[in-house]
């Protein structure tokens, strides 16, 4: 169990592969000798001592932090409502715990994901048969039919009041299991996430592109959503977003909206964004950028007059350059750079860090301001001089990663290991703690 928990930080945070961990576990079995996986990936030359040292002082915060992690709801109540056996039910309860996933899979105990943290509920291990008669009971036999045939299906519902889930079915070694995400409904407003008057102000864009960043589970919905709901109260006009799943429905206020769910209501993310452009938007949202195709359609929508807001899967602001750039061949990257010098209007980048009292998540940001300058070095292929401008020019409202972790390892919020473990410029995260010995 600890070995694992160490593997899946060390790939979540970049500092091994999946396919290097899973080797030196592999050797780890092999091996006559009691060998830690820290160890072997450090013989390796995979990780060095330091880069270990921190890792395991993260997974010792957050195991004892797992244990006193509070659900909100008291464990009688939990077991009694988990009697029901009923998938809104287990939904019903993730949103009242405030839990973002809820885990069901065969011949294990149900867990929730609550604040990062993945916890095992109080209950017998679900069977093969009683996990498939739940997904019986919503999808019903027509559809029941479809998923024992094609082995995976995903549907979404409403959930109470504004609130969604969505639900991934799937077999895997053991029999049936079920995946519930919980989206709350609840849109937050930019400046209580802590983001300065310059953000809210890209509301009052009309042509551009906007990028929101980071990991899984980072924030980045929250983020857009909040967006949207500015351009929504400050705008008019008409905006249209492609989703996969819609997490929020949002009512009017100035604007006309169209909201598009993708295997729902279109095909795919490139070919509701197509049609998009021959409906008469102003601003349109892509909840994620997945493949050249849409890449491509997105920046020549921003191009043609159109405020566009979409969300990639990267770390930091010059990452999401390159990663865009390179998505495309070699012969096409000069002009890909120049549209993109030209649309690109910020970068927001986002990582939800663990606090050091394991009850909550503190945000990080990274936010870019396409300046002149910024616009030349893209266009230039000189991306990786962009830090040096955002730290020089932070009185714009530019702000780095590695800066704000900083400021939540001051404030007392997030553990010096947890901060180090996601900078870029670990001397930086380093000074503080000598600082404050």
């Amino acid at each position: 169990m600890e070995d694992n928990f160490l593997g899946q930080i060390l790939i979540n945070n970049h500092f091994a592969t999946k396919e290097e961990v899973e080797e030196a576990i592999n050797l780890q079995k092999r091996s006559s000798e009691h060998l830690f996986l820290g160890e072997i990936l450090m013989e390796q030359g995979i990780i060095t001592q330091r880069t270990l040292d921190t890792v395991l002082s993260v997974q010792r915060r957050r195991l004892q932090m797992t244990g006193k992690t509070t659900v909100g709801l008291s464990r009688e109540v939990i077991k009694e409502r988990m009697k029901a056996e009923d998938i809104w039910e287990y939904a019903n309860l993730a949103l009242e715990m405030e839990a973002s996933d809820i885990y069901i899979m065969t011949d294990q105990k149900p867990s929730i994901r609550l604040h990062g943290s993945l916890i095992e509920l109080e209950r017998p291990e679900f069977s093969a048969a009683q996990i498939a008669s739940m997904i019986e009971k919503l999808l019903g036999p027509e559809d029941m039919k479809k998923f024992r045939e094609e082995r995976d299906m995903e549907i979404t519902r409403n959930l109470k009041e504004k609130a969604r889930f969505r639900a991934n079915f799937f077999y895997d070694s053991h029999g049936p299991g079920i995946v519930i995400r919980i989206f709350p409904g609840i849109i937050r407003d930019l400046g209580e996430l802590g983001f300065p008057l310059i953000v809210k102000d890209f509301a009052l864009l009309n042509q551009g592109f906007i990028l929101v960043t980071g990991p899984i589970s980072s924030g980045k919905s929250t983020v857009l959503n909040a967006l949207v709901d500015e351009i929504n109260k400050r705008q008019n006009g008409h905006i249209i977003t492609i989703e996969d799943p819609v997490e929020v429905v949002f009512e009017p206020k100035n604007c006309v909206i169209t909201q598009r769910e993708v295997k729902r209501h279109t095909e795919s993310f490139a070919v509701a964004l197509r049609s998009a452009l021959r409906e008469d938007p102003d601003f349109i949202v892509v909840s994620e950028l997945r493949d050249l195709e849409t890449i491509l359609t997105a920046i020549q929508a921003a191009e043609t007059g159109h405020l566009v807001l979409g969300t990639l899967h990267t770390a930091n602001s010059v990452r999401t350059i390159h990663r865009i750039i390179d998505a495309f061949p070699a012969v096409h990257q000069p002009q890909i750079r120049s549209m993109l010098s030209g649309t690109l209007r910020s970068v927001i980048s986002l990582q939800l860090v663990p606090n050091i009292d394991g009850r909550s998540r503190s945000l990080a940001t990274e936010i870019l301001l396409v300046t002149p300058a910024v616009s030349n070095m893209i266009r230039e292929d000189r991306a990786y001089q962009i830090p040096q401008i955002m730290q020089t020019t932070s009185s714009l409202g530019m702000r780095l990663m590695d800066d704000s972790l900083a400021h939540l390892v001051k404030k007392g919020l997030v553990s010096y290991e947890e901060a180090l473990l996601r900078a870029e410029d670990k001397a930086k995260i380093t000074r503080i703690e000598l600082e404050n010995k």
